[in-house]
C-alpha cells in the first residue's frame, strides 16, 4: 500500500530531512554488517591468494609430468655428463643416459657384437601403381587400330606430349617389341631422362615411372586410347580411389578372421589401401604395415625389436594368402618373398655377456642405446652435472622462500584498526585514488594470526629439519640452511659446501630429497609416511593438506579450501567463508526490511503530525472567522 507523505506542508518543517537524520541512527547495524561482510570477502580473497601460490609452487617444482623440476623425484637429480670413448677417441656406437639410481660411474663395453633388428616381411612390386592394361594382345589392337596411325596424349609430371607412331612401325610387331617402341618414342618427346616409362609385366603394358603422377589422354580424332584398353585421365596413381577388393581381386570372405601374432583382425573389400593399412595397424597386432609407393612395396614389420618378437603367422592359413596378394608374390614360400627375421643385441658390458632383445635398454640405472656395433671396447665415465643439480635447487629455494616470505606476511601483517572497509556513501565521497589507498590500509592484516597459515608455515619449517629415515644427512649437512628464526624458515645455500657433498654424498642427497614412503597419502599412517618421506614428498604433503581439492576419507578438502573454497571448484559454494557471508546476507536482508518499515513508520507519524495539525489549523480559521463576523 502506498504511503502519503506530506513534507511540512502545516508545519513548514524539511520532514524528508528529518528522516534521513533518524533514519542515518538506526542504519548504523546495517553499515556495522555490511562492512563485516565486505572484511570477510577480503579474507577469503587473502586465503584465495595463497591457495593459488602453494599450487603454483606445486605445480613447478612437485608436478608428476615434469620429473626433471620435480624434487620429490630422483630424476630432478639425475643430471649427469658423459664421456663416451674407444682407444681414446670419442665413440658414436652408443648412447647413454643415467638416472638417480645409477649404481656405477664407469664402464666398459667390452663389444658390440651385433644389434637388435625387428622381424619385416615383404615381397615385390604390389602392383598397385601405374596405368596397365587388362589382356592385352598385339593381334587384337592391331585390328582395334584398324590401320590408323597410333597418337595418345601422355602426362608426367604435369608435362604433356603427343606420343605418335605411324601404321608401318607397330604392324607385326612383338608386345615386348611394341613396348620398346613406345619408350623410344617417349624418351624423344619427354628426353633422356624418361627411359623405361612403360614396361611389360606378364605380357601386359603399364605405364609407370616412380615419385611422378603419370596420365594417359586420349588424342582427339583417334581410337588409339580405347585400342590399348584405357580411358582417359587414367594415372597411375588412381590405386588411392579403388577398394582393396579391385585391385587386389579379394572378397570380404577372403578378408574375415585374418590372424596375426595370434590376434583376430578383418578387413572389408571396400576399404582402399589407406582405410586397410589404418585397421591393421589399430587392432594391436604387434605389427605394422606399411607402403613405399615409390617401390609399389608392401611391408610388414614387427612393432619391436628381438627374435622373440618375430611376427606369427600360420602357414597356409587365409591370413598368408592376403599378405601374399599384398606382397605380390604366390606365397610364402615363393622366392621373390622376402623376410629379415628379428635379431636380439649381443655385447659384452665389464666383461659379462649380454642379450637384449632392444638395441634401447636399462641395467642398473643406465640406459643405453645402441647405434653401431663395435669390436673395440668403448668405455663410458659418468660424472655428476653438480651445476645443473645446483641450479635446480637453487630455482626451487627462491620460489620457496617467496612463498614463506608471502605467507609469513600475510600472516605478521598490520591491522589498521581505523581504517575499515567503506560504506557505498563513504566511497562516493573520495575520489579513486583516495579510495585505493583507504583500501590498502583497510585490507592489511585481514588474516593476521590466522592459526591456520600459523600451523602451515611451522610445518613447513619443521619438514625441511627433522631426520629422514634411513638417511644419514640433512639440509644443513649439505650446506642448506635457514639462518635463524627471524628469516621465517626461508632457506640459503652455500654453493660450495652443497657441490662437495654432490661429490662425495650424491646417492644420500637424492634420497634426503625424493625418497618415497610405501604409505600412500591419506589413506596410509601418516606419520610413518612423514618419518620415511624426502623432504619432496614430505612439502608436497603438506602442500595438499592445505591447498587440494580432492576429499579425503571424511570428506574434507584442504585446510585452506575448506576455509576459503577456490574457482572452478565445489568448494567455491562450500567453504567455511562463503557459508559466513551468505549468513551476513541474511542478516543484511533482515536489516533492511526492518529499516524499511521504520522509515515508513517514520513517515506516518510525520503525515499524522501534518494531518493534525492541518484540523487545529482550520479550527483556528473558523473560530477567527466566527468572531469577525461578531
Amino acid at each position: 500500500m502506498a504511503v502519503t507523505r506530506l513534507t511540512g506542508l502545516t508545519s513548514g518543517m524539511d520532514t524528508d530531512q528529518m528522516v534521513k537524520d533518524l533514519m542515518k541512527a538506526e542504519s548504523a547495524r546495517l553499515n556495522k554488517v555490511k562492512k563485516e561482510q565486505t572484511y570477510v570477502s577480503w579474507q577469503q580473497e587473502a586465503y584465495r591468494d595463497i591457495i593459488t601460490k602453494v599450487k603454483a609452487l606445486q605445480s613447478k617444482y612437485f608436478d608428476s609430468l615434469n620429473p626433471k623440476k620435480n624434487i620429490s623425484s630422483s630424476s630432478a637429480f639425475g643430471m649427469f655428463s658423459y664421456k663416451i670413448s674407444s682407444n681414446g677417441v670419442a665413440s658414436t656406437a652408443i648412447d647413454v643416459t643415467a638416472n638417480a639410481d645409477i649404481t656405477s660411474k664407469n664402464y666398459t663395453i667390452d663389444s658390440i657384437t651385433q644389434l637388435a633388428t625387428k622381424d619385416t616381411m615383404s615381397g615385390v612390386a604390389s602392383g598397385m601403381r601405374g596405368v596397365t592394361t587388362s589382356g592385352f594382345d598385339m593381334a587384337t589392337f592391331e585390328s582395334d587400330m584398324n590401320m590408323e596411325d597410333f597418337s595418345m596424349s601422355l602426362s608426367i609430371a604435369g608435362k604433356t606430349k603427343v606420343i605418335s607412331i605411324a601404321q608401318s612401325e607397330y604392324t607385326g610387331l612383338t608386345t615386348d617389341q611394341f613396348k620398346d617402341l613406345l619408350n623410344t618414342k617417349i624418351t624423344s618427346e619427354f628426353g633422356s631422362d624418361y627411359t623405361n616409362i612403360v614396361s611389360n609385366v606378364n605380357g601386359e603394358l603399364k605405364f609407370d615411372l616412380a615419385g611422378s603422377n603419370v596420365k594417359v589422354f586420349n588424342y582427339t580424332g583417334t581410337t588409339s586410347l580405347t585400342a590399348l584398353g584405357f580411358t582417359s585421365g587414367q594415372s597411375n596413381y588412381d590405386f588411392s580411389t579403388k577398394s582393396i577388393g579391385e585391385i587386389f581381386g579379394l572378397t570380404d570372405t577372403d578378408l574375415t578372421n585374418l590372424k596375426v601374432n595370434g590376434k583376430t583382425f578383418s578387413l572389408s573389400a571396400s576399404d582402399n589401401y589407406s582405410t586397410m593399412m589404418s585397421k591393421l595397424n589399430k587392432a594391436g597386432l604387434g605389427a605394422t604395415l606399411s607402403y613405399d609407393s615409390m617401390k609399389d612395396k608392401f611391408s610388414l614389420t614387427s612393432n619391436t625389436e628381438g627374435n622373440l618378437n618375430n611376427i606369427e603367422i600360420e602357414s597356409g592359413s587365409s591370413t598368408e594368402a592376403f599378405f601374399s596378394k599384398i606382397f605380390g608374390v604366390a606365397d610364402f614360400s615363393s622366392t621373390d618373398y622376402e623376410r629379415t627375421e628379428g635379431k636380439n643385441a649381443l655385447l659384452s658390458i665389464n666383461g659379462v655377456s649380454v642379450v637384449q632383445s632392444s638395441n634401447t635398454f636399462t641395467i642398473d640405472g643406465l640406459t643405453y642405446n645402441l647405434k653401431e656395433t663395435s669390436t673395440n671396447p668403448v668405455d663410458i665415465a659418468i660424472s655428476v652435472d653438480k651445476t645443473s643439480i645446483i641450479d635446480n635447487i637453487k630455482e626451487f629455494v627462491t620460489e620457496f622462500n617467496k612463498l614463506i616470505d608471502d605467507v609469513s606476511t600475510k600472516y605478521g601483517e598490520k591491522r589498521y584498526y581505523d581504517y575499515e572497509p567503506l560504506t557505498d556513501d563513504e566511497r562516493d565521497a573520495l575520489s579513486d585514488d583516495e579510495v585505493t589507498k583507504w583500501e590498502e590500509k583497510a585490507k592489511s592484516g585481514v588474516i593476521r594470526g590466522s592459526s591456520e597459515l600459523d600451523t602451515f608455515i611451522t610445518r613447513l619449517r619443521n619438514a625441511l629439519v627433522e631426520p629422514v629415515d634411513g638417511v644419514g644427512i640433512s639440509l644443513s649437512s649439505i650446506g642448506i640452511t635457514s639462518n635463524s628464526y627471524l628469516d621465517k624458515g626461508k632457506l640459503s645455500i652455500d654453493e660450495t659446501k652443497l657441490s662437495e657433498k654432490l661429490e662425495t654424498n650424491y646417492d644420500d642427497i637424492v634420497n634426503l630429497f625424493s625418497q618415497q614412503s610405501d604409505q600412500p597419502y591419506l589413506t596410509g599412517n601418516s606419520s610413518e609416511r612423514y618419518k620415511e618421506s624426502g623432504i619432496g614428498s614430505r612439502l608436497n604433503d603438506i602442500m595438499n593438506d592445505y591447498a587440494r581439492t580432492t576429499r579425503d576419507d571424511k570428506g574434507n578438502k584442504g585446510i585452506l579450501v575448506n576455509k576459503a573454497g577456490v574457482l572452478n571448484d565445489s568448494s567455491v559454494l562450500t567453504n567455511e567463508l562463503t557459508k559466513k557471508m551468505l549468513d551476513y546476507d541474511t542478516r543484511i536482508s533482515t536489516l533492511e526490511d526492518y529499516l524499511s518499515d521504520k522509515e515508513t513508520y517514520y513517515y506516518n507519524m510525520f503525515s499524522a503530525m501534518e494531518t493534525a495539525m492541518s484540523k487545529l489549523q482550520s479550527q483556528a480559521d473558523s473560530l477567527v472567522n466566527m468572531l469577525g463576523s461578531n
